[in-house]
C-alpha cells in the first residue's frame, strides 16, 4: 500500500518550528511510515534546511505565498503569526480535500497569532473555526497515558466558572469516540479528575466536585459511557499507569500536562476535527531558534502518530 501523505506545517518562522519540522520530515522513521508534505513558504523551508545542513529538494512542498518578509530569529511578530496561520489554513484545506491524510503542526506563538489579528489563541481554536466544528478537545497522548483537557488556554481563575456539566459531557463523548475510533478500544473507561485537592474531600476544599463534576459523571454513565470519578489527580494518574482506565479527563491545562511532561512528554491530538491533527507538546523555544540546536524528537513523534491515525480516519470517513 502507498504510504500516507502527512502534511507538516511550518509553525512560527521566528521559532524552532521550521527546524524541527525539517528534521522530522527527513527522519528515517518518518520516511518509513509516511510521505511528508511540507506546508509553508518555500523561502523559509529552504533557509531552515540550510541551517540544518540538509536538503528538502526531494520532499513534496505546498508553498504558501509570503509578500516580502522581515523576520528576526527569536522575535515573533504579526507577520510571523500571519505566516503561521496561513500555513495552518492551507494544511486544513489540503486535509479536508484529501490531499493529505493528516496534519502535524509545528509550534506557533499565541502572541503572534493575536498580533496578526486572529481572535483564536492557538491551533485548536483556529482549526475548529476553519473546519466549522463546535466541539473540539485537546488530548495528550504518551506511551502509557492519554489525557483530555476540559479547559485549555484560559486564566486559572476562570477555570471553576468554565467547568459545566455540559462541557464535561462534551469532552467525555469526544474522548470515548477517540478511544474507539483511533485505538479500537471496545469498552473505553475514563477517569475524571477533580478540580480541588483530594477531589474536594467531601466539600471540605470546594464544592465543584459535588455540584458539577459528580453530576456530569453520573449523567455520562446514564448515557452508556464508562466513567469513574471525580478522583484526585494523583489517583487518576495511578489508575492510568496501571491500565485500569484508558484515558483521563483533566480540569485544566497544567493538571493534565505536568505528569506527562515529567514522564517524558506526549503528543497533542485534536479531537473533534474531520481529520487527524497532531503537534509536539512544546512551544516555539525562541531562545534557541535558528541555531540548529532543537531536538526534533517530539515533532517526530507527532508525525508518526498522525501517520498511524490519519489513514484510519480516512477509511472510516469513506465507510470502509
Amino acid at each position: 500500500m502507498a504510504k500516507p501523505r502527512i502534511g507538516i506545517t511550518i509553525g512560527d518562522v521566528a521559532g524552532i518550528g521550521p527546524e524541527v519540522a525539517v528534521k522530522a520530515a527527513l527522519d528515517r522513521r518518518v520516511a518509513a511510515a509516511c510521505q511528508p508534505v511540507l506546508i509553508g513558504p518555500k523561502e523559509f523551508w529552504d533557509m531552515a534546511a540550510g541551517q540544518c545542513r540538509r536538503s528538502v529538494a526531494k520532499l513534496p512542498m505546498h508553498d504558501v505565498y509570503c509578500d516580502g518578509f522581515d523576520v528576526s530569529p527569536g522575535t515573533v511578530s504579526a507577520q510571523t503569526g500571519r505566516i503561521a496561520a496561513q500555513s495552518v489554513a492551507a494544511g486544513a484545506v489540503m486535509a479536508l480535500d484529501g490531499q493529505v491524510a493528516a496534519l502535524a503542526t509545528a509550534p506557533i506563538s499565541k502572541w503572534a497569532l493575536r498580533s496578526a489579528g486572529y481572535k483564536q489563541c492557538g491551533h485548536t481554536e483556529l482549526l475548529a473555526e476553519l473546519c466549522r466544528v463546535e466541539q473540539v478537545a485537546m488530548m495528550f497522548v504518551s506511551d502509557s497515558i492519554r489525557t483530555t483537557l476540559a479547559t485549555i488556554h484560559v486564566d486559572l481563575a476562570r477555570v471553576p466558572r468554565l467547568i459545566t456539566r455540559e462541557l464535561l459531557l462534551d469532552k467525555l463523548r469526544l474522548t470515548e469516540r477517540a478511544l474507539r475510533s483511533f485505538w479500537g478500544v471496545r469498552r473505553p473507561r475514563i477517569a475524571v479528575l477533580g478540580l480541588n485537592p483530594h477531589a474536594g474531600e467531601d466539600g471540605m476544599f470546594g464544592r465543584e466536585e459535588a455540584e458539577t463534576i459528580a453530576p456530569a459523571v453520573a449523567e455520562a454513565i446514564d448515557q452508556g459511557i464508562a466513567v469513574v470519578g471525580p478522583v484526585s489527580a494523583e489517583a487518576g494518574l495511578t489508575l492510568a499507569r496501571r491500565g485500569e482506565v484508558h484515558a483521563l479527563l483533566a480540569m485544566y491545562h497544567d493538571q493534565g500536562l505536568l505528569p506527562l511532561k515529567m514522564l517524558g512528554g506526549s503528543v497533542n491530538l485534536t479531537l473533534g476535527l474531520p481529520f487527524v491533527r497532531t503537534s509536539p507538546d512544546h512551544g516555539t523555544a525562541l531562545d534557541i531558534a535558528w541555531r540548529n540546536a532543537a531536538d526534533p524528537g517530539p515533532m517526530v513523534r507527532a508525525v508518526l502518530l498522525a501517520a498511524r491515525l490519519g489513514p484510519r480516519t480516512q477509511r472510516q470517513a469513506r465507510g470502509q
